[in-house]
């Protein structure tokens, strides 16, 4: 086993060094950004702007011109930065909503063409009050969570606004769609930080030396940072629901977690904690739940069956009761924080904060990455008019999924190379 991963680390080196070095003519000649087009649509309205990446294999969707559009909506100027060139109609459909078009080579990734814009913008001697970022590895759902995103990105006492956080590697903010105030567009070490990036088309090096670094760099400066989606917020609203509720939202964690688990295992501590209050609390002829009375140990669904459509009939003073059944919810939603936490967070907590937070924001590998299957992203989902559902889904079904990914492929999917 270990002889493995050792050859496996190898080959991960390998690969990184042969790429960074097959890449670097390119680099080289990007230390300036290059433009192949720079197109200006219409004059600036306001002090907002922001930087929309799209690469051109993924097409211009409907949900990127919506975007753009509620971007224009809420009066900031987008600037979309073109990684390879469009077809013309694709190109005219863009120009009509955007403030800027730039295109250039796909060099660098999404991070890459967030450098380049950014330098541009810098040399040019732009004076913004905030400059929002967003790329297209984000499938953008319309509606009022969407409006609320772009409002509280574009307006915010907050020097970085990020959507999402994630504690792989360490702690940093992601960068599918986050904001900076002028005055960290201004700062000289955050461009020293553009400046340096070397943007190369390598997943890892993006990760680690682009969002990851950039979020050490905003630190470093002092500046304060937060985050519209986290966990924390997301906690204090589950703790806020019936216990049948929380059940109820299980079936929008990744891996089908906890479905299909007998709950008094899990629950086991909190249950006799419950018990133990309940005596104390004196009201020992209080008639116990149906699902007690079966005398058998439920599922989590068995759970969410039986204590459906019950009514909480119990006395303010039932004290002992209380606290038993809000020890029992909070056990299950730190279980429930624990899947989402650790990684990343956009990934693992898509459905929960959809479902819970209305997060507009949807990964388009969420099935590549073998997180989610296709019947979980349906039932996320399942609210929307079915005309509105579909090309989603088949956008996460077009990437495929890894379970049958072979070969080379499979080597650069497995770590994180792709």
């Amino acid at each position: 086993m270990r002889i493995g991963k050792a050859m496996n680390w190898l080959a991960v080196r390998a690969y990184i060094r042969s790429a960074k070095l097959v890449q670097a003519p390119h680099i080289f000649m990007e230390k300036t950004p290059r433009f192949l087009s720079d197109e200006t649509t219409r004059q600036p309205n306001g002090d907002l702007y922001a930087i929309v990446v799209k690469y051109n294999k993924f097409g211009v969707t409907p949900d990127f011109l919506h975007l753009l559009n509620e971007l224009r909506h809420q009066n900031i100027n987008p600037i979309v930065v073109c990684n390879g060139r469009l077809s013309q109609p694709e190109h005219d459909a863009i120009k009509a909503v955007a403030q800027r078009v730039l295109v250039r080579q796909n060099i660098g990734r999404d991070f890459g063409a967030y450098r380049a814009a950014t330098l541009l913008l810098a040399a040019e001697g732009l004076q913004l009050r905030r400059l929002l970022y967003f790329n297209d590895s984000i499938m953008y759902v319309p509606g009022a969570g969407l409006r609320n995103m772009i409002a509280s990105l574009a307006d915010s006492e907050y020097d970085v606004v990020g959507t999402n956080e994630n504690h792989e590697f360490i702690h940093h903010v992601g960068s599918y769609a986050f904001s900076v105030s002028g005055k960290v567009f201004n700062d000289a070490a955050v461009r020293r930080f553009w400046s340096r990036y070397r943007p190369y088309d390598i997943r890892p090096h993006a990760i680690r030396k682009g969002e990851v670094a950039l979020s050490e760099c905003f630190v470093r400066c002092g500046y304060n940072i937060d985050v519209l989606y986290s966990t924390d917020k997301l906690a204090l609203k589950l703790d806020k629901m019936a216990m049948p509720d929380i059940v109820s939202n299980l079936r929008y964690l990744p891996n089908g977690a906890f479905r299909s688990y007998e709950l008094e295992p899990l629950l086991a501590g909190a249950i006799y904690t419950g018990k133990m209050l309940s005596k104390r609390s004196g009201k020992r002829n209080a008639k116990p739940a149906a699902i007690d009375e079966m005398n058998l140990t439920p599922t989590i669904s068995q759970y969410s069956k039986a204590m459906k459509g019950r009514v909480d009939t119990s006395p303010a003073d039932d004290r002992g009761r209380l606290v038993g059944e809000q020890v029992r919810r909070e056990v299950l939603v730190n279980h429930m924080m624990g899947i989402v936490m650790n990684g990343s967070q956009v990934h693992y907590g898509f459905g929960l904060f959809h479902r819970t937070m209305d997060s507009p924001l949807i990964k388009r590998d969420l099935l590549l990455r073998g997180l989610l299957f296709e019947h979980d992203c349906a039932r996320i989902l399942d609210y929307m008019p079915a005309q509105q559902r579909e090309p989603i889904m088949r956008e996460l079904l077009n990437r495929g999924r890894s379970v049958n990914v072979g070969g080379f492929r499979r080597f650069k999917l497995r770590n994180g190379l792709v």
